[in-house]
């Protein structure tokens, strides 16, 4: 869960740095090389990839606590399997809204970041 915990704190300073650093240029009419102005949201885009392999990553680790527990367990109770249960779906949930906020951020970053760079032109 820390990992996760951490992507999600990666992805909240991303957007808050982003989003100021747009509004600034934005508001200066200020133009950019585009690469300069993108390249934090590469990392976005990779947080939104990892995010729900690792929240899958606790589903498994998860179901395994689950099943020492039974298999450890003179009598099964609800109790020594539910506590599994929601490691792993807590986990899984929290990497899929993890990657949605990074995956719509990055969209929506980008499509800023395009208003704001310098058009580049072609020679022939």
């Amino acid at each position: 869960m820390w990992p996760l915990f951490a992507l999600f704190l990666a992805t909240l300073v991303i957007l808050v740095e982003r989003i100021i650093t747009y509004a600034i240029l934005t508001r200066k009419k200020e133009k950019r090389p585009s690469r300069k102005l993108e390249k934090p949201l590469d990392l976005l885009d990779l947080i939104a990839l990892v995010s729900p392999i690792l929240g899958f990553l606790g589903t498994v680790t998860g179901m395994i606590r689950s099943f020492q527990a039974i298999s450890e367990a003179a009598v099964v109770q609800l109790q020594v399997v539910a506590a599994g249960l929601y490691e792993a779906l807590f986990t899984t949930a929290f990497g899929l809204i993890i990657s949605i906020i990074a995956t719509i951020a990055s969209h929506v970053l980008d499509l800023w970041a395009e208003s704001l760079c310098e058009k580049e032109e072609t020679k022939a």
